[in-house]
């Protein structure tokens, strides 16, 4: 009897050391990986793991391993990581590199291009260098006329939401009140006279984004709806111009930025170029051909919760 029961025992050993012997090890290959509750992109982070980083990994989910963390309150829960920002290094039990709870990460910036967290609110303010691209007689009538075309300062303020579909690739709708419009300016006799196109309304962009742990790159369309629309004088006559322009106007936005993580939120830098395919000028009637299209430089400064 005892060397059978001494027999079964030793069966069950080999057994688990054989499973354990054949769990993967995997290594964080990334500077800032992203530990997820459940095996989805948009599953709640449990905590944020740094670069060589080791896991014993129990089983592969799709394209999540499952590994052992501890959570917030220091107790070992099973949680998921990407496929895509760990390797395989080897098989059987490895040391566990310690970890940080996401809430209990530091509050000091993250090395440089460490990777923000996939998803969240964005909110954003900035810098707008508008113009306004005229038809080619409208042009030529002013470069006769010695007449400059100026960029307009302005500036724009809003909010986006991004949504992930992979640790690299998301969709980010939002909607930011804007500025827009040109300046033109001639001067003559020695005095300078200037008319400023001044334009406000909401823009809604969706951009497309493609992230490099840390700088990435976004395109994508853009809506707009002009609610306010003025012509400006030198000697400061101004003239409601809106309903002699066409309201809703789209185009196609792209630029790139980088994200610095941050702990309990990320900052994020934008540099955007705007292009209007929609001609704003409101036609007269049949003969009237003139064509005017917006186009702007933005330049923005936000967080990400």
């Amino acid at each position: 009897m005892k060397k059978t029961t001494i027999l079964v025992c030793t069966i069950v050993l080999l057994l688990a050391a054989a499973v354990v012997a054949e769990a993967a090890v995997i290594r964080v290959k990334v500077q800032t990986a992203n530990v997820r509750q459940k095996a989805d992109i948009n599953s709640p982070i449990v905590s944020r793991v740094s670069m060589g980083a080791t896991f014993e990994a129990t089983k592969k989910v799709e394209n999540f391993y499952e590994i052992s963390i501890k959570d917030n309150a220091g107790n070992f829960v099973t949680a998921y990581i990407s496929a895509d920002v760990v390797e395989e290094v080897g098989t059987g039990a490895q040391p566990v590199q310690p970890t940080v709870p996401a809430q209990a990460r530091p509050t000091e910036a993250a090395p440089y291009g460490s990777r923000a967290p996939a998803g969240g609110i964005i909110v954003g303010v900035g810098a707008v260098l508008s113009n306004l691209t005229y038809d080619k007689d409208s042009q030529d009538m002013l470069d006769e006329n010695d007449v400059s075309k100026k960029m307009r300062f302005g500036f724009q303020v809003g909010a986006g939401y991004e949504i992930p579909f992979s640790e690299n690739f998301s969709i980010v709708p939002g909607i930011y009140y804007s500025t827009a419009g040109s300046k033109l300016e001639l001067t003559f006799d020695g005095t300078t006279y200037t008319d400023t196109l001044s334009m406000s309304g909401i823009v809604i962009p969706i951009d497309l984004k493609l992230s490099f742990n840390g700088p990435f790159i976004a395109a994508g369309p853009y809506l707009g709806l002009i609610f306010s629309a003025k012509d400006i004088s030198s000697p400061g006559e101004t003239t409601d111009i809106l309903d002699e322009i066409n309201k809703f106007h789209f185009g196609l936005s792209f630029g790139g930025g980088i994200e610095l993580n941050m702990s309990s939120m990320t900052l994020v830098f934008k540099a955007a170029y705007q292009l209007g395919f929609t001609n704003l000028h409101k036609a007269e009637d049949a003969s009237d051909t003139g064509s005017m299209k917006h186009n702007a430089i933005i330049i923005l400064a936000g967080i990400k919760l």
